[in-house]
């Protein structure tokens, strides 16, 4: 019961969402309702572009700029936690570089204190770079995958 009480106060904080997973060395559960996730918007680039870490974040190394053409769209984390390019570990990544997508595809899974939160594409095109690697902690505003929008 103490568990169900867990995820209940969890679900309440959460606000709006499409996925919510919860798992412990018991159990696990996921549920996916609503609409989808809304994040913050993600500007088309009309020319190319360097792109940095915002100021909170710790600055790419050297010659690690992120360059678009004007096709190119990035997708952006709109929450710190862990990148997962699956839905759980024994399945195939949500999106590989040269699929298609469509604007509420979902690229990946950031998890923020054991909730699972999708992130859709928003856009229609193809997925050119995937720029995080699994498992890996990442920040707010940090570039995850490159679109070439169609």
């Amino acid at each position: 019961m103490k568990q169900v009480k867990e995820i209940v106060a969890l679900i309440k904080d959460a606000g709006t969402f499409t996925t919510f997973g919860y798992k412990t060395d018991e159990f696990e559960i996921e549920i996916s309702v609503g609409a989808p996730n809304v994040s913050p918007p993600v500007s088309y680039v009309s020319s190319p572009v360097a792109i940095s870490a915002p100021a909170n974040v710790a600055a790419p190394a050297p010659n690690t700029a992120l360059t678009l053409s004007s096709t190119e769209r990035v997708i952006v984390s709109p929450m710190i936690g862990t990148f997962y390019r699956r839905p759980s570990p024994s399945s195939p990544p949500f999106v590989e570089v040269g699929d298609s997508v469509t604007p509420t595809t979902d690229l990946c899974i950031v998890e923020v204190m054991k909730l699972l939160n999708t992130i859709p594409a928003e856009c229609a095109g193809k997925v050119t770079r995937i720029l995080v690697e699994d498992g890996e902690t990442i920040e707010v505003g940090q570039p995850l995958m490159v679109i070439e929008l169609a």
